[in-house]
C-alpha cells in the first residue's frame, strides 16, 4: 500500500501544533504512509489552490481534512482512503 498525506500547516496558526503532533501519531500507526509536513510561512513553499486554510490534510492530492480531525477518524479516513482492509 502506497500513500501520502500531506499536511498544509502555518507558524502563525495555533492549532497547527497539534497537527503536527497528529501527523507522529500516524506515522507510528501507519508506517507504510508518507506523511509530509509543509509549512506555509515559509518563503520556498508554494500553496496549491486547493489549500485555502491551515491545517489541510490532503491523501494522495486530495483533500481529507480541514482543521484538526479526531485521530480516529483521520485514520479511518486514510485506510478508507487507501482501501487498506
Amino acid at each position: 500500500m502506497g500513500g501520502t498525506l500531506d499536511i498544509y500547516i502555518d507558524q502563525a496558526c495555533p492549532g497547527c501544533v497539534h497537527a503536527q503532533n497528529l501527523a507522529q501519531v500516524v506515522r507510528q500507526t501507519l508506517p507504510q504512509l508518507e506523511v509530509r509536513i509543509f509549512d506555509l510561512g515559509h518563503p520556498n513553499i508554494k500553496r496549491p489552490s486547493s489549500v485555502f486554510a491551515v491545517p489541510t490534510y490532503m491523501l494522495n492530492g486530495k483533500t481529507l481534512a480541514l482543521g484538526n480531525p479526531d485521530i480516529n477518524d483521520l485514520v479511518a479516513k486514510i485506510e478508507n482512503g487507501l482501501n487498506i482492509p
